[in-house]
């Protein structure tokens, strides 16, 4: 097993390093870990998605199929890979990305109350989408009341669970499309569902299943 500490200075250097070796010297599938360098994608963020697609099945051993296109999907279609935004050799993106606020005022998006107190979005009113992967505070808390536990996953070793860190972010949204079933996400009908379980729109799969068609 490889543990890879990333520390903020030359981070440029260290992100296509990491990727080119992983990838040239078979310590994962292909399909698995991503090339040396992708346009758009910020070397520490396709780091990111790397790393959380194969710790994937350590965290979800029933879980098998997720590979770091299917990550650069979900991010792309949720932020556009952070566009925008520095990301820092800890993995944190700044400035921090928020979704709308979710009060009813946005037609087609859930009324959501408070549920972290401001902590991750900066609201103590409503709720939004926090972060690459726009995960909604109560999901990554677990305080939503859905009763699936805390999505929020510590993917650098810092022992934080930060939803505006890449490698938190990207480790947590691998874990969430896992699920808790047994599955196969080499299968386009598994996929399907668990990116339904992400965003549950049709609309949504499509658009992320095209994106991670792009890069396999």
């Amino acid at each position: 097993k490889v543990l890879l500490i990333l520390a903020a200075p030359a981070v440029a250097a260290v992100a296509m390093l990491f990727v080119a070796l992983f990838a040239a010297t078979g310590l994962g599938a292909p399909a698995i870990i991503a090339p040396a360098a992708v346009a758009g994608i910020d070397p520490t963020l396709l780091i990111a998605y790397s790393q959380a697609a194969g710790a994937a099945a350590e965290q979800r051993p029933d879980c098998t199929g997720m590979r770091w296109s299917v990550l650069a999907g979900v991010g792309m279609v949720e932020t556009q890979h952070a566009a925008g935004r520095s990301i820092d050799g800890s993995g944190r993106v700044t400035p921090p990305i928020y979704g709308p606020l979710l009060d009813g005022s946005v037609p087609g998006t859930a009324r959501i109350r408070d549920t972290d107190g401001g902590r991750y979005d900066g609201n103590q009113s409503w709720d939004r989408a926090v972060g690459p992967m726009q995960f909604l505070p109560g999901t990554w808390s677990g305080s939503g009341g859905n009763g699936s536990g805390a999505a929020g996953r510590d993917g650098n070793g810092d022992r934080q669970a930060d939803p505006h860190n890449v490698f938190d972010a990207a480790l947590a949204a691998a874990v969430y499309l896992c699920g808790t079933d047994p599955a196969d996400l080499l299968d386009s009908g598994a996929l399907a569902v668990a990116l339904r379980r992400y965003n549950d729109s049709a609309v949504y799969v499509a658009e992320v299943m095209g994106r991670r068609t792009a890069h396999d």
